[in-house]
Parts: structure tokens; C-alpha cells; sequence
């Protein structure tokens, strides 16, 4: 079955650690992406909040190293950039560039532009913590939302076609940012508030509000954000599937796992990915259900959203 995943930090890592994309000791390789059925992965650009000039140097490296793996892998791997190219191929995995955290853009929509020719095509406004946009869930439930610049470059995005993620943005800013959109939003990698008392996930009101823009959640595998439990298995995160299924709908589930992102995760890399469809018929979820979480419900977002 084809699989989309919303998001990993493997760009990242493996600038630290100089390993390959197509097979490294990572959670997230091409080799095993492959075995997986993945036919989308969203590769995330993230660096810890930084003065602006930095971050831009860093994500410019990230960006770099990017397409000198794409490059390198062409047969495996190749950029997402426009709709129009998007072939779901499970021996030919599509990458789109997203950014976790916008510091690196300042307030400059210029710099927003400049990133859409360089290839980004989703973003992230915050990580944890407030930037020059809005405020992350680190400010808590009294945060200031978005800034003038953030609502801005939220509807700038928009009219480009760019992909609006929801993570890590403290709740004002959540529902500011769908309003400011005006179209399906995603959240690539987060669960649910009632299962895991975690402020990165959302609480009900706001898969509802998530749900009433068209958008997706992509359920996030990270062991404290799926259980309070230190050693979570795969059966509690498959309770978040059931859980927003049964709240919103199913057709507001996706998959985003985190992976290099976190040391502990509750599946051991990608090609575990082949024990969800078993457990997720265990839990009464038709094929057709499956496909919309495992994949169908990416592709309408990001069908109605690029260009």
C-alpha cells in the first residue's frame, strides 16, 4: 500500500553524521523507504531558533545537502516542486522541501519568495519557541498569536501555493493562521491532546477547527507525544488514529512520524511502516480507510494546494 509521511528530520542528521540517504543506521532511508511503499516523504529543514542571519546559513546548508543527495540517488528520489510532476511510485520516492521554524526568513516576504525558487514548498511558522511570525506552544495559552509580518507571509503562502503546517504553534496562533489561510491546513506531525497531555499536541477544539479547514493531521510517533508511558508501542499510537478518526473523520488523518527527530519512536524506522496496515485492520479500519490515512488524504490536500 502507498504511504506518505509528513515529516522527518534526516537532512539534518545527516549532516552531522555524513551518512547517505539511500542507506544509513537512521530511522529514514531510501533502501528502506522503498520496502515501505513510500511514494512522499516531506524532508524537514530545522535548526534551533537562531539570530536571522544564521538560521539562513544553516538552512542554506540543509537545502544544499539536499539536492546533492537527490542528485546523487535520481533513480530513488526526486523533488516534488510542482503538482504537475507528482507520480506516486513506490520505487521512486517524491521529496518536498519543508521548513520547521521560519527565523531564517525574517519578516521578508523576499526571502519567502527566494526560498519557492530554491524548492521549499511547505513551512512551518515556529518550532517551540516566539519568532519574528508568532508565537510557538512554548508561550503557552496566552501567547500573542501571529505578528502582522506572520499574518502576511501566511496569506503570501497561500497565493504561492506553499503548503501552511500548524506544528509547534501555540493555540491563538493555531486558529489565526487558519483564518489568515483561507485553505486546508496540515499539521505534520503531532497527536492527540486528550490521549497525551503534551502541549505540542492538539487538544479536541483543535482537530475540530483543523478538520473544518479541509485539512490533515499527521500522527506523530515521537514515544512522548503518542503516551505519558516512557515506553509507548505501536498500539498506543494506533489509538490516536482511532481517536481523531472517531472525533473528526477519517479523512483528516495522515501519517507523520518524526523520524531522526527524536531518539525514541515508537516504530524502529521506516520499513516498520509494514505492521500498520495488520494493526489498523485489527482496530475495524477498512482498506479504503487505510489508503486515506496511509496516503489519499495528502494528495487532496496537496492537490488543491500546489501549483
Amino acid at each position: 500500500m502507498k504511504i506518505i509521511d509528513l515529516h522527518c528530520d534526516t537532512i539534518g542528521r545527516l549532516i552531522e553524521t555524513q551518512e547517505g540517504l539511500f542507506q544509513n543506521q537512521g530511522h529514514f532511508d531510501l533502501q528502506r523507504a522503498q520496502k515501505a511503499g513510500l511514494v512522499l516523504q516531506f524532508f524537514s529543514l530545522f535548526l534551533y531558533p537562531d539570530e536571522h542571519s544564521q538560521a539562513l546559513k544553516g538552512i542554506l546548508q540543509q537545502i544544499d545537502r539536499f539536492y546533492e543527495e537527490i542528485e546523487q540517488q535520481s533513480e530513488s528520489v526526486y523533488p516534488l516542486l510542482f503538482i504537475k510532476d507528482y507520480q506516486p511510485d513506490e520505487h521512486r520516492l517524491a521529496a518536498l522541501l519543508h521548513l520547521e521554524g521560519a527565523e531564517c526568513l525574517g519578516t521578508e516576504i523576499e526571502y519567502l519568495r527566494i526560498m519557492y525558487r530554491l524548492g521549499l514548498r511547505s513551512v512551518g511558522l515556529t518550532w517551540n519557541d516566539r519568532n519574528l511570525l508568532a508565537d510557538g506552544v512554548k508561550e503557552g495559552p496566552n501567547d500573542g498569536g501571529l505578528s502582522q509580518a506572520g499574518c502576511r507571509m501566511v496569506r503570501e503562502m497561500r497565493k504561492m501555493g506553499m503548503l501552511l503546517d500548524l506544528s509547534h504553534i501555540a493555540p491563538h496562533g493555531f486558529y489565526q493562521a487558519i483564518d489568515e489561510y483561507e485553505g486546508p491546513v496540515l499539521v505534520t506531525h503531532a497527536n492527540a491532546r486528550s490521549l497525551c497531555d503534551h502541549p505540542r499536541n492538539l487538544d479536541d477544539n483543535q482537530l475540530k477547527k483543523l478538520a473544518e479547514s479541509g485539512g490533515v493531521i499527521g500522527l506523530n510517533q515521537v514515544s512522548g507525544f503518542v503516551s505519558t508511558d516512557k515506553n509507548p508501542i505501536l498500539e498506543d499510537f494506533v489509538n490516536h488514529i482511532v481517536y481523531v478518526s472517531k472525533l473528526i473523520g477519517v479523512e483528516h488523518v495522515a501519517l507523520g512520524s518524526d523520524f531522526d527527530g527524536a531518539d525514541q519512536v515508537v516504530l524502529p524506522g521506516v520499513d516498520a511502516y509494514l505492521q500498520l496496515e495488520n494493526m489498523l485492520g485489527q482496530k475495524g479500519f477498512s482498506r479504503q480507510e487505510m489508503e486515506m490515512i496511509f496516503h489519499s488524504n495528502v494528495e487532496r490536500v496537496i492537490r488543491q494546494i500546489l501549483k
